[in-house]
């Protein structure tokens, strides 16, 4: 969520707006009923409401796969109550290994080293297979693709590229500025048949970034990369 956009002074929900665990969790026995077999959630960071744990175990009596999509970062401190919980999975959100490009990318102050232990955190407890989501922005990080390969390439760890996507008037979108998936399929060459999915961004009704990510797009993945 870039700064210049959601400041001190951005006109948030209030909290009074917010739905209550109970309510979410009345709307996913809805879903249910209507044959949903998967619930994920999202933000935002999920991991930023308050006791979350609460609502994952709430969710777990639908008898449904439960994941989650999260920067990472309070994934050492969470992950294991999660899964107690019955939370099966978790895909985490980083968009380069290099903390000067990470750094530029989120403007969030968090690391990758902090991601990096919140993937580990949630390998140790048994949250996946894990997924890596990494939004490809020419000028950016494109450079980073290979890294990423290289450094989950032995991992039951899948990384999933996604095109730059418009979200609207909040993330700076250019056409320019767009990695195509036959782009970074040069980038890979060779690596190509290595354990990678590369998306082409779908339609989202979300009307802000995700995850505290400078610039970046939130696009939910194709049903068959699930």
């Amino acid at each position: 969520m870039p700064r210049e956009v959601f400041g001190n002074d951005f006109p948030f929900m209030d909290r009074s707006h917010i739905m209550t665990f109970e309510e979410i969790d009345r709307l996913a026995g809805i879903f249910v009923s209507l044959g949903v077999e998967k619930i994920r959630l999202t933000g935002g960071e999920p991991l930023l409401r308050r006791n979350l744990h609460e609502l994952v175990s709430m969710l777990a009596l639908r008898k449904v796969e439960i994941a989650m999509t999260t920067n990472g970062v309070l994934l050492p401190r969470y992950a294991p109550a999660l899964s107690a919980a019955g939370l099966d999975r978790v895909t985490v959100s980083l968009d380069a290994i290099d903390e000067a490009t990470f750094a530029a990318i989120t403007d969030s102050g968090h690391t990758v080293a902090s991601v990096l232990a919140g993937i580990e955190a949630a390998e140790s407890v048994g949250l996946g297979p894990i997924k890596i989501n990494t939004v490809v922005r020419k000028g950016s990080n494109e450079d980073e693709i290979l890294e990423l390969i290289e450094r989950f390439s032995n991992r039951d760890i899948a990384v999933r590229f996604i095109e730059f996507m418009d979200v609207g008037n909040t993330n700076g979108w250019s056409l320019d500025e767009v990695v195509t998936a036959d782009e970074i399929r040069e980038i890979i060459g060779s690596l190509e048949k290595a354990f990678i999915r590369i998306r082409k961004p779908v339609l989202c009704l979300c009307e802000h970034n995700c995850h505290g990510r400078k610039g970046e797009n939130h696009s939910e993945p194709n049903r068959n990369n699930l």
